[in-house]
């Protein structure tokens, strides 16, 4: 096995377990800081294996979370904007990169979907206020999607960990989407019982 895919992997595996870990913390600064050591690791790992589109996604993610974790942006506003900025940053990087450095390749512009499609679910629950159900269910959903892209894309470029870390992500976005329409009809059987 080559020594390049070897080193790729392993820095991908340890971003991603990062990545995870960041989902047992409460701090949003430790939640940041710890996916922002995935971000560094994946770009070295994706720039080892010339997965290029990835790359200006998890260079735009990191450079929003130091701004996020420097910058202490109190206005939701604000925030919301940055948010946009980076994705249409990211999905123009990423979509060049694919076609001047990777041959327009079908799979290069899956991460780019996914950040679209996540990125989408995450502003568009911030603006669903009345329902955190609702929000969480569009979350999930939008994750769920994300996950598959990723999966699929970590197959093509050999970033083994990113496929087993995304079917992780699958298998709890599908229980956690289940809990949601559970709890759901929970609420509306209740509504009727009244």
């Amino acid at each position: 096995m080559d020594v390049v895919l070897i080193v790729a992997n392993v820095l991908s595996f340890i971003g991603n377990s990062l990545f995870t870990l960041s989902a047992l913390l409460k701090s949003k600064r430790k939640i940041l800081l710890f996916q922002s050591g995935n971000y560094v690791l994946a770009i070295v790992s994706e720039a080892m294996m010339s997965a290029y589109s990835a790359l200006a996604q998890e260079s735009v993610s990191l450079t929003r979370n130091m701004i996020l974790l420097f910058l202490k942006i109190k206005n939701e506003i604000v925030k919301l904007v940055l948010n946009i900025i980076c994705v249409i940053v990211a999905v123009t990087v990423g979509v060049l990169l694919n076609i001047f450095l990777n041959d327009n390749v079908w799979y290069g512009y899956l991460p780019i979907l996914g950040n679209i499609c996540y990125s989408f679910g995450v502003i568009a629950a911030f603006m669903i206020k009345d329902n955190p159900l609702k929000s969480e269910a569009f979350i999930k959903v939008c994750l769920l999607i994300n996950s598959v892209l990723w999966a699929i894309y970590g197959y093509y470029v050999e970033l083994y960990p990113i496929l087993i870390f995304n079917i992780i992500n699958i298998v709890f976005c599908i229980i956690s989407i289940v809990r949601i329409i559970i709890l759901s009809n929970k609420a509306k059987n209740y509504e009727k019982a009244e």
